[in-house]
């Protein structure tokens, strides 16, 4: 946290006095004092105002934390995650926002641009960083400065229904799917094994990615350079293209519900998907696991996550309450009640700690591709992104276009869209 400015001089000239007094006076911005260990009040108290995304997540984790802060009133609004950054920048000013909001994490470099994220000490971002996922922390980090907090973290995965896979072992490597799908698949009765969204940007990423493909250079961070048009991309998207022959079905015929769904309905050996599948797919009955993604021709590829974060807007009238409220939602108590009451996946390096998740064999398989995760770029250029790089497989799926080809029309779609946007390579 940061410290409360204090004059640490007996003996100040009297101008000195005034400039200082003056300049914070003006500020919106207040430093914060200490606090934020979770151990307990430390004198912090006031009024705080938070707004999460989900009424009894709220109820469970401001409880436990007045258990430890009971001098601290905190008041709630639920506020969608994906809403939260420009309410922010538009209640902030006005004196009505909230201390404390969520939002996900590739809308960090836009909130950091309207100067809503007030930034936590240095020492503090090294003590995150000893527990919470590295790729995770880098995402919130820009300049050297932590601005928010991961707290939960999802990916995409592999998931395999055991009673169809029977006594075949449940393949690593898509060699190893395309030898199951020679058995099982049949084209006349629309049977097939792997069925995913083959044209989502999302859930295909991680076809480029193995050839060595990294979406805004290696830090993902440039936007000059897209990497649309690169070698790498090239292959990755011919053999996304190869598979059309285990899976011969046009884009707009591989939607969620003749794919995932179909999993969740026990009638498809294998699906890419993430967390959010699980549910329908336990309510149903149906016997599955779940593991990281098959590898690529002897490559582990990465795939997307996305993260949660919780940042303390820097219109607070309480720094000290507002930062030890992030720290709690962000330590293992608050990640456990998280996770108890909405099944999120706390962005630890370990998740050990955490009764219920540590046990959980479908969690735990989602797990094991997030040090196989990229967290989405966070530049604001990633508006610009998503159309160009689904057209990489839209055009090539359906035989539209060559990978060649598409590999042009992403850079052009991506090109106008800067435009648009007032900008360019």
């Amino acid at each position: 946290m940061k410290k409360t400015i204090i004059l640490t001089r007996v003996l100040v000239s009297v101008f000195c006095a005034f400039v200082t007094l003056s300049v914070a006076a003006c500020s919106k911005k207040a430093p914060a004092a200490g606090g934020g260990t979770g151990e307990g009040s430390g004198g912090i108290s006031g009024e705080l105002m938070v707004w999460l995304d989900n009424d009894d997540w709220a109820a469970a984790v401001i409880k436990a934390f007045n258990d430890k802060y009971p001098d601290v009133k905190v008041s709630y609004q639920n506020v969608g995650n994906v809403d939260s950054r420009g309410k922010v920048s538009l209640d902030g000013p006005a004196g009505i926002g909230p201390d404390v909001f969520l939002m996900p994490h590739d809308h960090i470099g836009n909130a950091i641009i309207d100067d809503i994220c007030e930034p936590f000490d240095a020492e503090d971002a090294a003590r995150y960083s000893q527990f919470i996922l590295d790729a995770s922390i880098k995402t919130c980090t820009f300049d050297g400065k932590l601005y928010a907090l991961p707290i939960s973290t999802e990916n995409i995965a592999f998931f395999y229904n055991k009673d169809l896979l029977g006594d075949t072992p449940v393949p690593t490597s898509f060699e190893e799917i395309k030898a199951f799908a020679d058995t099982w698949n049949n084209p006349s009765q629309n049977k097939y094994a792997l069925r995913w969204q083959v044209d989502d940007a999302y859930h295909n990423y991680f076809f480029l990615t193995a050839y060595g493909m990294s979406i805004f250079g290696p830090n993902m961070d440039d936007f000059r350079n897209p990497g649309f048009d690169s070698e790498a991309a090239l292959k990755g998207i011919e053999f996304h293209r190869s598979l059309r022959t285990y899976f011969n079905v046009n884009v707009a015929d591989a939607t969620w519900d003749t794919t995932v769904a179909a999993f969740q309905r026990g009638e498809v050996p294998f699906t890419i998907t993430g967390p959010w599948a699980i549910g329908d797919a336990k309510n149903n009955g149906v016997n599955f696991g779940i593991s990281k993604l098959p590898t690529i021709e002897g490559k582990q590829p990465r795939s997307f996550s996305g993260n949660i974060i919780a940042a303390v807007s820097s219109y607070s009238k309480n720094f000290d309450a507002a930062f030890a409220f992030v720290d709690f939602l962000a330590g293992t108590e608050g990640a456990t009640i998280q996770f108890e009451v909405t099944g999120k996946l706390a962005a630890y390096k370990d998740v050990s700690g955490i009764p219920g998740l540590r046990d959980d064999p479908l969690l735990k398989g989602i797990m094991e591709q997030a040090p196989y995760a990229d967290p989405m770029p966070t530049i604001p250029e990633v508006n610009q992104m998503w159309d160009a790089l689904k057209n990489l497989f839209t055009f090539t799926w359906d035989n539209q276009l060559s990978p060649a080809e598409a590999q042009q029309k992403a850079m052009e779609t991506y090109d106008n869209a800067l435009q648009i946007a007032g900008k360019s390579r």
